[in-house]
């Protein structure tokens, strides 16, 4: 498959970079000589109260001897979305990757939950990342071509159906929303096959002990102490990998797919083993 091996001089727009998945590719993103632009809400560490802090991922990158900067957006605000996308325009003259990582996990049933929640969780797992790919396209289109990639979730798949051994104790807004962001993604790659600009969603093979995730089960695990992290990884460089490979990949024929990171890795690298990506 064709791709373009060299990112050096490319720019990629990260949401949610502030920690867990999106860290790791920015990192990774930056590691390949792409210079990143990190947006997220929680600018520094303590802001949140989930650790991490999107200064922190910026200072990690230059450290490093990378290349990024720092915006902050409330992704549940559209005028913000707009003010953000401008800014990268001005600031940089073109943007080649838009990875739309950030996203929220509502606790509870739907019953229980809080209803505001609901709304919310739409708003940024996929209104925020259907306005940023609408104002990437027309961009990227004079560019001659584009990467948006979407990162989802195996919750996208459901609990398929009865009868069931026990109740579920929620997880049905994110899971819908994540459904609709991969309904969105090939909705998107169908609409832009003629204008060298992929969309794709990707998502974890094994879950990623990391941010968000080590949160939501503190907060809602009475038994976290004894959780069982066999299996699960340490870090999300893997995702990070794959994102890279997706941008590096031929836009007009890798484009509509909603694979893992090992399954991208493996159609576009070649990868059998993933034994470099450390798991508990």
């Amino acid at each position: 498959m064709a791709a373009t091996p060299d990112l050096n001089g490319k720019v990629a727009l990260v949401t949610g970079a502030s920690r867990g998945i999106g860290l790791d590719i920015a990192r990774v993103l930056a590691r390949e000589g792409m210079t990143v632009i990190g947006a997220a809400r929680t600018e520094n560490e303590g802001d949140s109260r989930i650790p991490g802090g999107l200064n922190t991922t910026i200072e990690s990158i230059v450290e490093a001897g990378g290349k990024a900067v720092a915006r902050r957006v409330d992704l549940s605000r559209d005028e913000e979305i707009n003010e953000l996308w401008e800014w990268c325009v001005s600031e940089f003259g073109h943007i080649d990757a838009v990875v739309n990582n950030a996203g929220i996990l509502a606790p509870g049933t739907i019953e229980a939950m809080n209803w505001r929640h609901f709304g919310l969780v739409f708003q940024i797992n996929v209104a925020a990342p259907a306005l940023l790919s609408r104002l990437a396209v027309p961009h990227m289109r004079l560019l001659g071509g584009g990467s948006i990639i979407n990162i989802t979730s195996g919750a996208s798949r459901g609990p398929g159906p009865g009868p069931y051994k026990q109740a579920s104790r929620g997880g049905t807004p994110y899971g819908y929303s994540k459904a609709a962001l991969e309904r969105l993604t090939q909705g998107m790659a169908a609409e832009l096959c003629e204008d060298n600009i992929s969309v794709n969603a990707t998502m974890p093979s094994h879950q990623i002990w990391v941010g968000g995730t080590v949160y939501v089960n503190q907060v809602n695990n009475p038994d976290f102490e004894n959780i069982d992290l066999t299996g699960k990884r340490k870090d999300a460089t893997i995702m990070g990998d794959a994102c890279a490979a997706i941008i590096r990949a031929d836009h007009a024929v890798f484009t509509g797919r909603v694979q893992n990171d090992e399954s991208v890795l493996g159609e576009l690298l070649g990868l059998k083993s993933f034994e470099q990506y450390p798991v508990y």
